[in-house]
């Protein structure tokens, strides 16, 4: 999903989507040198495990 980047902190960023919606996303997740106003593509749902060895939970961003 494409988005632009609304505000960004060293830890965070704020990213502000074409539907309308807006996510906090953690830098580690950014392209290289992205920067406020960047726009960039990010799929919607990433899956990570959550402290279970068994399961995978959906987080949406």
């Amino acid at each position: 999903m494409i988005g632009k980047i609304i505000d960004m902190n060293i830890t965070d960023a704020l990213v502000s989507f074409q539907d309308g919606t807006t996510a906090n996303i953690g830098t580690t997740h950014l392209p290289l040198d992205s920067r406020i106003g960047d726009r960039i593509n990010i799929h919607p749902i990433s899956e990570v495990t959550l402290n279970d060895k068994y399961k995978q939970h959906p987080v949406l961003f």
